[in-house]
């Protein structure tokens, strides 16, 4: 770890935050690491500009292709082929490539909630409706409800579903047991499965994510979405390199895909996926998934401690956390506002991910220590002003 710089703010010079913005405020809301990304892709992506040409790429540059492969096989434990490689504009892109391509307006496309929130553009955006399978919450953990969403795949409108794996925003991933059960689901009922595994590499405690079309039926009747966005801190590119192992799903993707107007790598993507899926890349995720290990032991020691009735729900994927803070008593607004004015942090509000997401809070931990014991401090003192710690022990 020390090898890698996770105490330095990534530089945000020349952001425009608008005349609302608070350098005091912390800003624990949204997904991005407030890290700088693998110093290879940084390099990779300075040779790019340094360069001087920003043109075109065919997608089907082998060196590419070689990485993607590779990385699944080396990283993942994900035998695919090459030609399985479908790269598309962005994961919520092919998302929406998806549905135009293999549902029509009017189905429904199924989601569990508390989901991303993005779903729910994406499907209302193509005319589709937004179908819930809500997750079942018990004690800080989350299953789904298999008897339930086998009667929605029943219903013949309801053409596809969207798994999230890990799930985000509770950041845990869904054991082989759970994708069986899927699988075999939507293969009864011929609802196609479009996988969103963009959170995979981030993953702790020795797990590892099972690629959903390694179950066995699934591989034909499924869209698997991966990308750097989440792993290197890349979102704010839109490149994914979606895998399709069935030949007809694929040709129908990629015509759908074309008519959209895609037309080749961005050059700086093609530069940063070959740098961020090498040997480099993945001692920098080792680096960050230990250094965030730490932080999250941090925050669960300090809720334990001064807000026992907060519940830091059970934590397998991501850099961010996903927290029960309904027993403090405080509508979402209550809390929202005791967060940001009192305390001076931002957390992303529960209820934008749907139903079961009321009084919950999503918060980034994928942060310098200094800026999280910063926002732990402000927190504390906010609590204590407020009332809602009574003693400090």
């Amino acid at each position: 770890m020390g090898k890698f710089d996770f105490e330095t703010i990534a530089d945000a010079q020349d952001l425009d935050f608008g005349t609302d913005y608070n350098p005091d405020l912390i800003v624990l809301s949204g997904a991005q690491l407030h890290l700088k990304t693998a110093p290879c892709i940084i390099e990779a992506l300075v040779k790019r500009a340094e360069s001087g040409l920003y043109g075109w790429i065919p997608s089907d540059r082998p060196a590419y292709l070689n990485a993607v492969q590779n990385w699944m096989r080396e990283v993942r434990d994900y035998e695919i082929e090459k030609e399985w490689i479908v790269p598309s504009y962005g994961t919520l892109r092919a998302i929406s490539t998806s549905i135009r391509a293999f549902t029509n307006e009017r189905d429904g496309v199924i989601v569990q909630p508390p989901v991303y929130v993005l779903y729910d553009r994406v499907i209302r955006n193509t005319g589709r409706k937004i179908v819930c399978n809500q997750l079942i919450y018990r004690n800080g953990c989350y299953e789904m409800d298999f008897e339930n969403l086998e009667r929605l795949m029943a219903q013949p409108e309801n053409k596809m579903m969207i798994l999230c794996n890990p799930h985000n925003p509770i950041m845990d991933f869904w054991e082989k047991e759970d994708l069986h059960r899927v699988a075999e689901l939507s293969k009864k009922y011929g609802v196609l499965v479009i996988a969103d595994e963009i959170f995979a590499e981030h993953v702790f405690y020795g797990n590892k994510v099972v690629p959903y079309s390694t179950i066995p039926g699934a591989a034909d009747n499924c869209i698997i979405c991966t990308s750097i966005g989440k792993s290197f801190n890349f979102t704010g590119f839109s490149h994914s390199n979606v895998i399709i192992p069935d030949d007809k799903i694929r040709k129908a993707y990629i015509m759908q895909r074309d008519a959209e107007h895609y037309g080749s790598l961005d050059p700086f993507m093609y530069n940063a996926i070959i740098a961020a899926y090498s040997k480099e890349g993945k001692e920098w995720i080792d680096a960050l998934i230990e250094f965030v290990a730490e932080n999250i032991k941090t925050v669960k020691d300090f809720f334990a401690r001064y807000y026992p009735d907060v519940t830091i729900c059970r934590h397998r994927a991501g850099t961010l956390l996903w927290a029960d803070f309904r027993k403090l008593g405080l509508t979402e607004d209550e809390l929202h506002h005791f967060f940001a004015k009192d305390a001076g942090i931002t957390m992303d509000r529960g209820n934008q991910y749907g139903p079961g997401g009321e009084g919950f809070c999503r918060f980034q931990v994928g942060i310098p220590r200094q800026e999280l014991e910063r926002a732990l401090d402000k927190l504390l003192k906010a609590g204590i002003k407020r009332g809602i710690i009574k003693t400090l022990d």
